[in-house]
């Protein structure tokens, strides 16, 4: 709060200068002779205004000072500008924390659909530690974008037609395979879809009866299509199991058998293929092939010389759908055997027209940074059907890869003698950790450090998702199982024992906490507090525009942190503290406990009162 009512007054400041679009720094000093913000705009204003930095400083600063919050300002060689608020500004971010329901939201988002995609995971296995990547910031993202005011539909694309559902569908016909006792069935064809590959490899004719399967999955005709779809719908069971036990849900499941059998691939064909943009090819290694051309230097296949239309095709037919370009809509139904507290639907040729999916604004898509091309390939054939604005509203939040540590690896069976930095997994070779069997073994860790713990479950939900979402989203990430579940260091555990501990002192308050109407006795450490919690809102705002969780997992690790040496160095119930002292700090330690509870909520991770 304090920054943004700053940082709008120094534009305005600037632009009545005649300089705009400046890039410079509001920051918060570590020692606090130097103010509590600090701005170099003077430095960044002298080279344009040909002055120096002091006068110009002196300047901005008269300006300034018109600002209410402000008490005074001192300003520091080259041209620093030192800024201290005033006792009341502090005050009235406490008052507000604890008065409006709806701190820290803004409605920036009004009246603008998001279709956000997320997991996607292809129905022939159980979810590894990877996936998890993916549905931790796709539906963390979805709460962001919800909070900041946006009308939010969460989609999972169900990809039944491709190679990897081809592959177990054969090993169920060939390797005889049934579940073991016990196994959830996402495991059981995981394993008969690694089995299957090695036999594949191995076996010409083999190979050809996948390539047949493929072509069943295509028309939806003959005994593939029909034991891939029973198997299909059964691994998504236990995949939606195991997101609900991850508090992850969706609102609409999109299978890809519906774009072809529904008719809206056909329909977006027709509409490519008056376009200049696509060519059929009449030579060369395309020959027989649609492409759209000169997608980042090369031809985009979008049907195959087969006439089988390549995933890209059908995901620009999906795209368009998404944007309510191809007039028509698919039939839906309610999922069975609910597990989410919210409706999930289904896209069935059996189903109703419901006309309230799809119609987005701006299409969202968590897809991991390898599948890059193909989802260039979409957003370019929209803009050369002429679709620009619809182009410019889809984006591709390409996240980074999770490797395993070292430590962990061994710890899950893994050879690491060569001594690798870090281990990479693949679902095809059955190498990493499956997301049901991380649960088990970080539940396994909790229980074991902390035994009598009564939120075990609510802490294993966070140590995983947090470690998922504390790294910037576009970098890779090295999962350790020892950092994430570590109650102490920059740890989903860590937030939720700094929000316990909050409740805790809270709960042994013998009077009703009351709004102080003034205090004057602010020490470093609360004031500290209170500017981070003006921050709240700025930093849920920065992390829906750039899709980064890891911008508000930061913000309330800071947060924590300031709480937890403020409770270190000021007891809050001290019998020494007078009345209006211990009322001050019980409603700071509330201010907190609302703001970490809005942001763990917003992460996708339990609020537990007690650990």
């Amino acid at each position: 709060m304090f920054e943004s009512i700053i940082t709008e007054k120094i534009n305005q400041i600037a632009t009545d200068l005649g300089s705009s679009d400046l890039k410079f720094s509001i920051n918060n000093p570590s020692n606090k002779d130097f103010g509590d913000l600090a701005t170099n705009i003077a430095l960044i204003l002298a080279g344009k205004l040909k002055k120096q930095p002091l006068e110009i400083a002196e300047e901005i600063k008269e300006k300034l000072l018109e600002l209410e919050l402000i008490d005074k300002i001192e300003i520091k060689a080259p041209g620093f500008i030192n800024i201290f608020l005033k006792q009341t500004s502090f005050l009235e971010v406490l008052h507000e924390s604890l008065s409006k329901e709806d701190f820290g939201q803004k409605n920036i988002g009004k009246n603008k659909k998001v279709v956000l995609e997320h997991t996607n995971v292809n129905p022939n296995k159980a979810l590894h530690i990877g996936h998890l990547r993916n549905s931790c910031l796709g539906s963390s993202c979805e709460k962001i974008l919800e909070f900041l005011g946006y009308d939010i539909e969460a989609q999972y694309y169900v990809d039944d037609t491709g190679v990897q559902v081809a592959v177990t569908t054969l090993g169920l016909k060939r390797l005889y395979e049934q579940p073991k006792k016990g196994e959830k069935y996402d495991h059981f064809a995981g394993r008969v879809y690694v089995q299957m590959m090695k036999e594949i490899e191995k076996s010409p004719e083999l190979q050809e009866e996948q390539k047949k399967i493929i072509h069943e999955l295509d028309s939806q005709n003959g005994d593939g299509a029909y034991i891939a779809k029973e198997m299909a719908t059964k691994v998504i069971y236990s995949n939606l199991e195991t997101m609900h036990n991850l508090n992850i849900d969706y609102d609409l499941l999109v299978w890809e058998n519906d774009i072809i059998n529904e008719g809206f691939w056909g329909r977006a064909f027709v509409i490519l293929k008056l376009n200049h943009h696509f060519k059929h090819v009449k030579e060369g290694k395309n020959e027989g092939c649609w492409v759209i051309e000169n997608i980042l230097g090369e031809d985009k296949v979008i049907v195959k010389s087969n006439g089988v239309a390549t995933y890209t095709g059908k995901d620009i037919a999906y795209h368009m759908w998404k944007f309510n370009l191809l007039a028509k809509d698919f039939r839906y139904r309610a999922w069975p055997k609910k597990l989410q507290e919210k409706d999930l639907y289904t896209t069935s040729s059996d189903g109703i027209e419901k006309h309230i999916f799809g119609h987005a604004d701006l299409v969202v898509n968590f897809v991991d940074v390898r599948q890059t091309f193909p989802q260039m390939a979409v957003k370019e054939s929209l803009k050369a059907l002429g679709f620009k604005k619809q182009a410019e509203n889809l984006m591709h939040v390409g996240y980074g890869i999770v490797f395993l540590s070292p430590e962990t690896a061994r710890e899950l069976g893994i050879d690491t003698r060569d001594d690798k930095s870090h281990y990479a997994m693949s679902g095809r070779l059955g190498i990493g950790i499956l997301a049901d069997d991380l649960l088990s073994l970080v539940e396994q860790k909790i229980k074991e450090s902390h035994p009598d713990s009564p939120a075990t479950k609510d802490v294993t939900i966070g140590a995983i998702k947090y470690h998922m979402l504390k790294y910037n989203t576009y970098s890779d990430i090295v999962f350790d199982l020892k950092q994430a579940t570590d109650f102490y260091g920059n740890s989903g555990p860590y937030l939720q024992y700094t929000y316990a501990r909050a409740k805790s002192v809270l709960s042994k308050a013998e009077n009703a906490i009351k709004t102080p109407e003034k205090y004057d006795d602010l020490n470093l450490e609360e004031k500290n507090i209170l500017q981070a919690v003006s921050q709240f809102s700025a930093a849920i705002e920065e992390a829906g525009k750039q899709y980064s969780p890891s911008i508000l997992c930061n913000y309330l690790y800071e947060l924590s942190k300031l709480f937890n040496t403020f409770y270190g160095r000021h007891p809050v119930l001290a019998p020494s503290n007078t009345d209006e002292t211990i009322n001050f700090r019980l409603a700071l330690t509330k201010s907190v406990s609302i703001v970490l509870r809005k942001g763990l909520t917003l992460l996708g991770m339990p609020a537990p009162e007690k650990m």
